[in-house]
């Protein structure tokens, strides 16, 4: 499962076609809008999960469970809109960057900035939802909670990709041994929840350069 499987699979099948009705877009111009942005929330996603503090603050948005219904229930719509703002400052940190993205990804797929703009807290809350429908289907949704209450305290560092126990076990403040079994089972959800933060999509390589350089400013915001 990855982000482009989570929208085509959210609202029994019929995310797409409900975004077009919701937007005024053919089916096609919503499936190209949403091939345009997924790379940039994959993207921001990988960038987020590098920081603890935006980490932890995805996790809160997983474990609050306040997206389920925009991915299971198309009557949310105007939900999912308010709910999806305060998960594009997670992902991307400033509404510049967010702008900067609206009008790379209306360049890729035809679909104005206006519209992609208006599409993109929609999609994050559907996409918080999946992740989370993902992670219970999986046997995983109640670490999401140890997760983030992990994530709150933890002061820097890497998490995902070069996660080892020594890794882990600093991220939990030493409050478990490396390899214990908790330990073991929050690494297992952190990898599993990395590899569906992946976009899924076939992405241009104009597409990708594009992406590197708006993302460029948020990755040196969050070293800093």
């Amino acid at each position: 499962m990855n982000l482009n499987d989570i929208i085509q699979a959210a609202q029994g099948g019929q995310g797409v076609n409900n975004l077009a009705s919701q937007f005024g877009l053919t089916p096609e111009q919503a499936q190209a809008a949403i091939q345009a942005m997924i790379p940039a929330f994959s993207a921001g996603l990988q960038g987020a999960a590098q920081n603890p503090a935006s980490l932890g603050g995805i996790l809160s948005q997983l474990a609050s469970g306040a997206h389920q219904g925009s991915f299971a229930d198309p009557s949310q719509a105007s939900a999912a809109s308010a709910l999806g703002g305060g998960v594009l400052a997670q992902i991307f940190g400033s509404p510049e960057i967010t702008a900067q993205i609206s009008q790379h990804a209306a360049q890729m797929s035809g679909v104005s900035a206006q519209t992609i703009a208006q599409m993109m807290p929609v999609v994050a809350s559907m996409l918080m939802g999946g992740l989370a429908h993902s992670m219970t289907s999986q046997g995983l949704g109640g670490l999401l909670g140890e997760l983030a209450s992990a994530a709150a305290p933890a002061a820097g560092g890497g998490l995902f990709g070069g996660l080892v126990s020594s890794v882990l076990g600093g991220f939990l403040g030493g409050a478990q041994q490396p390899g214990s079994p908790q330990s073991t089972a929050l690494q297992a959800g952190l990898n599993t929840l990395n590899s569906m933060f992946q976009a899924g999509v076939q992405v241009s390589q104009a597409h990708q350069q594009g992406l590197n350089d708006i993302l460029q400013s948020l990755t040196n915001a969050n070293r800093s």
